[in-house]
């Protein structure tokens, strides 16, 4: 029996506390729900044309007409909702099913509207998006926002600006798409962050169905990312699990028992806490034969420095990035990429590895440059790999695999 799914969206203009709303709510909904919550962001930077808007935000390309950058949100989210969002709530497990999205739609009718672009013709342009189950935006005085956004200390994006009309642009975007039968509730987003959060959570049980209305009880505190390595490696987990399986591995039926132990090791793994995946990925890195240095000592950012040595004497230099639990991408390459207290490292760095504990169906692999050798592609090294908790599982798959095959030989 298929389980339930719920989409939801978070929504604010910025300085609303939006961003660490909905991280506090994911690990709400996690308690009861477990990796069956889901937490994402638009625009989405792994998926089609994120790249181009993240740098648009960021202010290093300029002058984009209105329409394009219209065009660009809207491929984004289709491909966001094609290949993150759908995959993940779709999923055939029983299990019941949350994904938590921080902006949406409701935000392109606010940015993109002009004078010769309506919100019709946005709303045709992203025809094929999800629509969402609810949508929340969290409305506070612009003060308020102001002051918020100060404390955050860092660059303001293309759109932190003339706060007192982008909310009532929102108001107004809210009107038409709640004439069209959208579901979207205001919640007052004034006052301490707990205050904020307890309003968020009351608003989404009177609109939800029974089976989220989860029990809170949680104490509202700061979500911490501070990494801490523990003693687990990729070689330890295989001998582990295959310890349980060596014996079904036999060549009559191993199609089978390798599905099962593959089933096996993704459950595993999807159970480990952070500090032990994030170990495991610094590992596997270490594994596939890059030099693992030491911490980046002048970031607050996780992040380890890295080397690969390749023909011809050439080597690189890297860098292993680690998302904390319900950290988000985009805000973390933001200050990787534009603070000054981080610019060394995004300057000194030939390839990059992210790693994201969340679940994700999306994981995309960008390459420099490619060349062709006896006929075949082959990659130099890559610019960037986003690996998640699945790649960590098939390494260690894989791991078992050769050791099998070397114990049989």
């Amino acid at each position: 029996m298929a389980g339930q799914t719920f989409f939801l969206v978070i929504e604010g203009i910025d300085g609303s506390g939006k961003s660490s709303i909905t991280r506090r709510l994911v690990k709400v909904l996690e308690a009861t729900l477990g990796r069956h919550v889901k937490l994402t962001f638009e625009p989405h930077d792994p998926s089609c044309a994120g790249l181009f808007i993240r740098q648009v935000l960021m202010k290093k390309v300029a002058n984009i007409p209105a329409r394009t950058l219209a065009l660009a949100f809207a491929v984004n989210r289709a491909d966001h909702c094609d290949r993150e969002i759908s995959p993940f709530l779709e999923l055939v497990n029983g299990k019941n099913r949350v994904v938590v999205c921080d902006r949406y739609y409701l935000s392109s009718l606010v940015y993109q509207k002009c004078h010769d672009l309506g919100y019709e013709e946005i709303m045709a342009l992203n025809a094929s998006a999800r629509k969402p189950d609810l949508t929340i935006f969290l409305t506070a005085s612009t003060r308020t926002c102001y002051e918020r956004m100060r404390n955050r200390g860092e660059s303001k994006e293309l759109f932190e600006t003339n706060l007192n009309e982008t909310k009532k642009k929102y108001f107004d975007a809210i009107d038409f798409l709640s004439k069209h039968g959208e579901k979207i509730i205001s919640v007052e987003a004034e006052g301490s962050m707990p205050e904020v959060f307890d309003r968020v959570i009351n608003a989404l049980f009177e609109n939800c169905p029974e089976w989220l209305r989860v029990q809170y009880d949680l104490p509202f505190e700061d979500i911490q990312h501070v990494f801490e390595p523990t003693d687990i490696t990729i070689e330890k987990i295989a001998n582990k699990i295959s310890s349980h399986y060596y014996q079904n591995l036999q060549s009559d039926s191993a199609t089978n028992n390798i599905d099962d132990l593959r089933d096996y090791i993704y459950k595993y793994v999807d159970n480990l806490k952070y500090n032990d995946i994030a170990t495991l990925f610094l590992d596997a890195i270490r594994v596939s034969g890059y030099s693992l240095h030491d911490k980046l000592p002048w970031t607050d950012i996780d992040a380890y420095e890295l080397s690969i040595d390749l023909p011809l004497s050439v080597s690189q230099r890297g860098t292993a990035l680690l998302l904390g639990e319900s950290q988000r991408y985009d805000a973390v390459m933001t200050k990787f990429l534009s603070s000054q207290k981080n610019t060394a490292i995004a300057n000194m760095s030939d390839f990059l590895f992210i790693f994201d504990s969340n679940p994700s169906h999306l994981i995309i692999n960008y390459y420099e440059r490619e060349r062709i050798i006896d006929g075949q592609y082959s990659f130099l090294s890559p610019a960037l790999n986003i690996i998640g908790r699945p790649e960590l599982s098939d390494v260690i798959l894989n791991k078992i695999i050769e050791s099998h095959i070397g114990n049989t030989h």
